[in-house]
């Protein structure tokens, strides 16, 4: 892993904290200003594009301030932002196949607690067997297989930012404090949409809230994958499997979750990523650092030969 600073540099984090609010809530502001809603995340089009957009201003703020502040050349930028892979694809393989169990974890935990129920309504066409078959069958494997990929797109952009330039530059104040503020600023960074219905409709306050705090507990994870693998592509990945569950199919078989205490942003997803997190803190801690392209070709060069 590449060695962090042992200071705080403030100068180009308000930077990058003044382009990256500014920007998105300059763009926001105005639009929410005019009557746009964010209440149903399953039917918009219009706004799904405006969120697209503004996920990359974080990574572009990030680029900016790398470049002109910190004046670093292209592969310095490459390295200090972590756009790499990473040490491991199996990270990759892990991210596919681990966020959707959590994300039926948070669901059926939602169900079994009372916050909502199983109730297919599938847009456009009459519920039954066969809609739900097709659901299960052919939707949720797309959002499984590809969505990743595709998402990884628009993810990629947040991430560059927030954990490609923000966390290694709050790592000197400790990880506690690091995560902490971090998943406060991103929770607050969504402040706009939240007051008008972004996945909590009804609940613009406690949504902002509740926000903070899951942007805390998905970032424990997001962050330990982060710093172990030091790629801020693969936090892109994760973040991008994250919303193609999260912004499809389990919204279209449990249509009724209440958004502060079920499904994946209230308190069943909290708790399942704060889990998720301190588990794979201790997993990662108990594997060690991954072995680097050299070292892996070194043990292939002088394991015996059969």
């Amino acid at each position: 892993m590449r060695n962090q600073t042992d200071t705080l540099r403030i100068k180009p984090l308000l930077l990058f904290l003044a382009l990256t609010f500014g920007a998105t809530w300059a763009v926001e502001i105005p639009l929410v200003s005019n009557g746009m809603r964010f209440d149903n995340l399953t039917g918009m089009s219009g706004p799904a594009l405006i969120l697209m957009a503004v996920m990359w201003i974080p990574g572009l703020s990030a680029l900016l301030v790398t470049a002109f502040v910190d004046k670093m050349n292209f592969a310095e930028l490459r390295d200090s932002l972590r756009l790499r892979l990473g040490k491991s694809l199996g990270a990759y393989f892990l991210t596919i196949c681990l966020v959707p169990m959590l994300f039926a974890a948070m669901y059926l935990l939602s169900w079994w607690l009372g916050f909502g129920d199983f109730a297919p309504q599938i847009p456009g066409t009459e519920a039954g067997e066969a809609t739900l078959k097709s659901v299960l069958q052919i939707m949720l494997p797309m959002s499984i297989v590809l969505g990743p990929f595709i998402n990884l797109i628009f993810g990629l952009g947040e991430e560059i930012g927030w954990r490609g330039f923000m966390l290694p530059r709050l790592m000197p104040l400790g990880k506690p404090v690091a995560y902490t503020v971090l998943g406060i600023l991103w929770g607050i960074w969504h402040g706009p949409l939240i007051l008008t219905g972004f996945n909590y409709p009804g609940y613009p306050v406690g949504g902002i809230a509740m926000m903070c705090l899951l942007c805390f507990a998905f970032g424990l994870f997001l962050n330990e994958m982060t710093l172990h693998y030091d790629s801020s592509i693969l936090a892109g990945f994760i973040h991008g499997a994250v919303n193609a569950q999260g912004y499809g199919v389990w919204l279209l078989l449990f249509p009724n979750i209440h958004p502060l205490f079920g499904g994946s942003v209230g308190l069943t997803g909290v708790a399942v990523w704060l889990i998720s997190g301190m588990l794979c803190t201790m997993a990662l801690k108990r594997l060690g650092p991954p072995l680097t392209a050299s070292q892996e070709k070194d043990i292939h060069t002088h394991s015996p030969k059969k």
